[in-house]
């Protein structure tokens, strides 16, 4: 029983723990990771890395490719139905198609060997669950990134909603520099705007048409802006053809638009920073401390236990293993409980690398022994070679409630 305790007091946590523990240090890493990025540069997430913006732009550029440019698509949409506008939408959406099917299969392949999962889709024997998370993350990324494109931004996505929560004045922005561009109209290149009292802005609209989601953003900031930049580099290209010095809209800030200066010390950008150092370090100890072992135990269902003529009692189990590591492992396996244990089934077994095998166990008590009805039982599971890995799970070994002294007296003889 001694050595019993000393291997209890060295439980690790069990795989589902260790999952869980992970999943909530890097959510909170990507959280206060958001937080930063948000404070030091705006939403350049929103415009620049967010999979809903990257996939959009893929969708896009081949309806660009297509249809053909902004005016060539509104005529083709105002247009009555033809064999040749019936073939260009065709066309699309069959690309779409694959575009979609093509990132469904990559994400599920992350879950699935994609090897294996390749092979089964040219086999056409792809299983219920990975068919319904291919034709689901297909279907969601048509329709999301395809079809309603900015409208996510808009209406779905809570981050827009609570930027300015993480927002001040020194947070990186695209803003318009009315000083500069006010009073706005056209003109030719050959006019001088200071004489017709005229700011840098010509008024064309593009950088309106440019942008995703349609906002203007010579009116001041809006929280639909993801800051993607197609406003400054459209507004770029206008400058340049009008002789005009660049940056009319450009990246800046609230107080740097006024002229303020910026300030040495951002204790918000510092105090987030700070914070997601300590929860860098916290994860990275807990990747340096994770055991790259799994144990399951599941017990027999279907009869909680055997008693034989002669007084013993058998419960049995499956030990399902997991190898989290690269390469292939042998582990061996052992049984201890509160009362004197015979183990029946494989005491060593090898298992490949990012697999599991399922080990089929019996443990049965002596003839005549007394217990509770109710023990624990512990398994561990060690790797036979360096480095040592060690795994112990906790079960229970069940046994007839009336097995006593006299029972057992009477069955041992």
């Amino acid at each position: 029983m001694a050595a019993l305790g000393r291997q209890t007091g060295d439980l690790v946590e069990s795989p589902r723990a260790q999952v869980r523990v992970l999943g909530h240090d890097v959510l909170a890493l990507a959280a206060f990771t958001l937080f930063v990025f948000t404070v030091a540069a705006g939403r350049l997430w929103c415009g620049f890395a967010c999979p809903q913006t990257v996939w959009t732009l893929c969708y896009v550029w081949i309806e660009r490719k297509i249809e053909g440019g902004r005016y060539q698509r509104i005529k083709l949409d105002q247009a009555p139905w033809s064999p040749v506008k019936l073939g260009k939408k065709g066309f699309k959406y069959l690309c779409w198609a694959v575009l979609a099917l093509s990132i469904s299969i990559t994400s599920v392949g992350y879950f699935t060997p994609i090897a294996v999962l390749l092979r089964e889709i040219a086999e056409l024997s792809v299983g219920n669950r990975e068919s319904f998370a291919i034709l689901s993350l297909a279907g969601a990324s048509f329709l999301f990134s395809g079809v309603l494109r900015e409208q996510v931004c808009l209406h779905m996505c809570p981050y827009a909603r609570f930027q300015s929560v993480m927002f001040d004045r020194d947070t990186l922005i695209v803003s318009y520099d009315a000083r500069r561009g006010e009073p706005r109209g056209g003109r030719s290149r050959r006019v001088d705007p200071g004489a017709r009292g005229l700011g840098a802005c010509v008024d064309c609209g593009l950088c309106v048409r440019a942008c995703p989601t349609g906002i203007d953003i010579r009116e001041g900031l809006q929280y639909e802006c993801i800051t993607c930049a197609a406003c400054v580099d459209v507004c770029n290209g206008v400058m340049k053809t009008m002789g005009y010095a660049p940056d009319l809209i450009r990246f800046s800030s609230e107080n740097q638009d006024e002229g303020v200066p910026k300030p040495k010390t951002h204790f918000r950008l510092w105090s987030y920073g700070a914070v997601l150092l300590a929860m860098l370090g916290v994860l990275t100890f807990d990747l340096a401390t994770r055991v790259p072992l799994g144990l399951d135990i599941i017990r027999d269902r279907g009869r909680l236990y055997r008693e034989s003529w002669d007084g013993s009692v058998e419960n049995t189990y499956t030990l399902r293993i997991m190898n989290m590591e690269q390469g292939s492992r042998r582990y061996a396996i052992r049984a201890e409980g509160e009362v004197p244990l015979q183990f029946s089934g494989d005491r060593e077994v090898e298992i490949a690398g990012g697999s599991q095998v399922s080990i089929p166990i019996s443990l049965m008590t002596a003839p005549g022994v007394q217990a509770a009805s109710n023990s624990d039982v512990y398994f561990t599971v060690e790797s036979v070679s360096d480095p040592v890995h060690t795994i112990t799970e906790t079960s229970r070994f069940l046994r007839p409630a009336e097995a006593g002294p006299d029972s057992g007296a009477s069955a041992h003889e």
